[in-house]
């Protein structure tokens, strides 16, 4: 079973297990707090179990990273690291907000050494995928950043809490949107819906961002941090980074602003 597919046939059972409870009360309750230190809601441990009853048999051995579990080694030799957002988004599936996905990523030990991204939006079923060095693709069309190079026409995401908001929140670009998905509006970068994303929150988790970093770089994009350095960190749950996501062209113009 291919990478592809493998990623498929998870977020196909997630999707299937979840679908009775978007925009339920009761998909909002709860249960614990997970390995990251936030909340365990209903849908996102029905998502990640679904997750794990694929994967456990699959077969193969694989450390498997999840937002709500931590960490857990199937088998006993690992082949790769398959890291996990069972939802990324779950206010908006909870809320019945359209905009929420199943983010998947595997790579080795490291944010630096993902191999294979995987993103399927599970409202509109568009799926983003990238393979190192292969490029970057939506529904198996191969897409591209955008060209825009003037901070006046930039389109972008931007996440800002005091004490960590930042200029460009003052409209120094066209529009400043937020969706509240990381995974997904990562990849409106790859594609060039968007021209920019910009959180220096320090609260992205590796979970949240494996698997886009990779798809916006093979679709032309850069990603740093916020003094532009290389995102490297540990596929541990309890990572925290910041991140700038840009066509490139800006990338940095957006710096100096961050």
């Amino acid at each position: 079973m291919s990478y592809y597919e493998l990623c498929n046939e998870v977020a196909e059972a997630i999707q299937q297990a979840v679908s009775g409870l978007i925009g339920k009360p009761e998909a909002g309750v709860t249960l614990r707090i997970g390995a990251d230190g936030t909340p365990t809601e209903k849908i996102d441990e029905t998502a990640e179990n679904a997750a794990l009853s694929v994967l456990e048999r699959d077969g193969r051995s694989m450390r498997f990273v999840s937002e709500e579990l931590g960490e857990k080694i199937i088998g006993t030799k690992p082949e790769f690291t398959f890291v996990l957002d069972p939802i990324d988004g779950t206010f908006n599936a909870v809320n019945n907000i359209p905009f929420f996905c199943v983010p998947i990523a595997i790579g080795d030990s490291d944010l630096s050494d993902i191999r294979y991204g995987y993103v399927k939006n599970l409202v509109s079923g568009d799926i983003y995928t990238a393979e190192k060095g292969k490029g970057a693709f939506l529904s198996k069309r191969k897409i591209h950043v955008s060209s825009i190079s003037e901070l006046s026409g930039l389109s972008v995401i931007s996440y800002s809490l005091r004490p960590h908001a930042v200029t460009i929140n003052n409209h120094k670009v066209r529009r400043v949107r937020v969706f509240g998905c990381a995974a997904l509006e990562l990849c409106y970068i790859a594609s060039g819906i968007f021209d920019a994303f910009i959180d220096m929150r320090s609260m992205l988790r590796v979970t949240d961002i494996a698997a886009s970093k990779l798809i916006v770089e093979e679709a032309g994009g850069k990603v740093t941090d916020g003094q532009g350095k290389r995102l490297s960190t540990q596929l541990d749950v309890t990572k925290r980074v910041n991140m700038v996501a840009s066509n490139g062209m800006v990338h940095d113009k957006l710096l100096e602003l961050v």
